[in-house]
């Protein structure tokens, strides 16, 4: 009598729906994501101006516009070994940006990493992006 092996949950590819969900979390169009800027590049959108309106409207514009060449731009292959597109590098305004995707488990402590990262309902994105030197 022949048995015929079946496919585990461990056994099927996810890796297309992975990279499709960090494709929307790096986008800001997944809900179950947020997206995160270190407090030295926060500091260098913001600029030096005095006034903290005005610094306030340069952080939201350079946020913008460094979310925008993020998503614009190709992920070289040497970053994205796996295919999951979680990691890239860019340059904005003579820095050199990393951008990175960590998927926890959707249970409000964000304490473990999700064991279903292809799962939207069951995962939570965080991209975070930073100076290379904050890395």
């Amino acid at each position: 009598m022949t048995q015929l092996a079946q496919a585990t949950p461990a056994d099927v590819d996810h890796t297309a729906e992975i990279a499709r969900l960090n494709d929307a979390a790096r986008a800001g169009s997944l809900p179950t994501s947020r997206t995160v800027f270190t407090r030295a590049l926060a500091d260098i959108l913001a600029g030096d101006a005095e006034d903290p309106g005005v610094r306030q409207v340069s952080l939201m514009l350079g946020q913008t516009a460094l979310r925008r060449l993020i998503n614009e731009t190709p992920i070289e292959p040497g970053n994205d070994p796996h295919g999951e597109r979680d990691f890239g590098a860019v340059e904005f305004q003579g820095h050199k940006i990393f951008w990175k995707v960590d998927v926890y488990a959707n249970d409000g402590t964000f304490s473990w990493g999700s064991e279903t990262p292809w799962d939207a309902q069951q995962s939570f994105r965080v991209v975070t992006i930073m100076l290379a030197s904050d890395w």
